[in-house]
């Protein structure tokens, strides 16, 4: 008896989870795949995280990977199996992910084929170190890892096309907060404080010309989401916090901006007397496709009769390049014949691009 792929795609879309937190979503993978013959399931230790072994013997191995977290976001999309958990969503289509890599187990345990595959459910993707905790536990590292795989629903791409490029595919993201720290005083006598918001207003300024010039020779983004500072609308503040995120295509670029904001704290410290603070929090590697991989990709599209189309380099974030770091690797955007972007409230990919995504994963096994 076949999995009802459709079903079981709802049925996750309608429990999302946060990073490490996916433990309803594991229940469910689990409990499909304990229905699939002549392979091993795995549970990591400090993790949700799942390693499906399929193994015909001695030989190398091919590693394909799903992600399982979700999002913060608030459900508008109207469909039959909204998220039941208020607050929460894939809006990023790790549902679809997770659909996709199981659908390829069934096949490959059918087949029966005299390969050697590790099928992984991922936690954590969304920035919370996913992929550094699963190879951390050592376990995949175990067997002999020939190449890795994985894929991405992308919006405003139709169902039936797929994206990618040999190189560098996703850039580094580097997520960062600032803290000036001053002292408060009477909005009358600003003299006899430090004004912490003067000084994230000027720091602001000199990263905003330090990006001007570096754009004009990396494709970079320097984003401050969020700034905090004061508590009563006429007293001096004496304190405000930035958080934001940075992103390069190279990890020397994104160094390098790390070294501009602390160049730069140091001069707003030096001008206003405010000290500060800075914590850079989660980094990922970049994704670094492998030549020969992608035209092995091409090569499926085209007897699939799947439309390729070459992919520009993107700043989006992908843990996928801490696997891409240690060994061969193929990323890909499948189109979702969706137009809502990626995060959005409204994301849904069609489920259409389910079979296909399975398709492909399987010559990518196979051939």
């Amino acid at each position: 008896m076949s999995l009802d792929l459709i079903s079981i795609r709802r049925e996750l879309h309608q429990v999302p989870e946060l990073a490490f937190h996916e433990f309803e979503t594991k229940a469910i993978l689990l409990k499909y795949l304990k229905t699939l013959p002549d392979i091993n399931i795995i549970e990591f230790l400090n993790s949700p995280g799942i390693l499906v072994e399929y193994s015909q013997g001695n030989g190398l191995y091919r590693l394909f990977r799903a992600d399982m977290d979700a999002l913060p976001v608030k459900e508008t999309t109207g469909c039959d199996f909204m998220s039941r958990n208020e607050g929460l969503m894939h809006s990023c289509g790790h549902d679809i992910h997770m659909t996709i890599l199981l659908g390829l187990i069934e096949e490959i345990t059918k087949m029966k084929p005299a390969t050697n595959l590790l099928f992984l459910f991922q936690p954590a993707e969304e920035g919370m170190g996913g992929a550094e905790s699963i190879l951390a536990e050592g376990f995949i590292q175990q067997y002999p890892v020939d190449s890795v795989y994985a894929l991405h629903i992308a919006s405003g791409m139709p169902v039936g096309t797929v994206s990618s490029r040999a190189g560098v595919f996703f850039g580094v993201p580097q997520e960062f907060n600032v803290k000036f720290l001053g002292i408060t005083s009477h909005a009358v006598f600003p003299e006899k404080g430090i004004d912490a918001l003067r000084a994230g207003r000027i720091f602001l300024d000199l990263m905003d010309y330090d990006i001007d010039e570096l754009s004009k020779k990396e494709k970079v983004i320097f984003h401050t989401g969020k700034m905090e500072a004061g508590t009563v609308r006429n007293v001096v503040p004496d304190f405000c916090k930035m958080e934001g995120t940075h992103r390069a295509l190279d990890k020397k670029t994104s160094s390098l901006i790390n070294g501009y904001i602390l160049n730069n704290c140091d001069i707003v410290q030096e001008e206003t007397g405010a000290k500060y603070e800075v914590d850079f929090l989660q980094s990922y590697d970049p994704v670094v496709n492998d030549s020969s991989l992608v035209e092995k990709l091409k090569n499926i599209c085209q007897s699939l009769n799947i439309e390729y189309q070459e992919a520009e380099p993107t700043l989006t974030g992908e843990d996928f390049g801490f696997f891409t770091t240690l060994y061969p690797g193929l990323l890909f955007w499948l189109g979702s014949g969706c137009d809502f972007p990626l995060h959005s409230d409204k994301f849904l990919p069609s489920e259409d691009a389910i079979p296909i995504g399975i398709n492909i994963f399987k010559h990518l096994a196979l051939e």
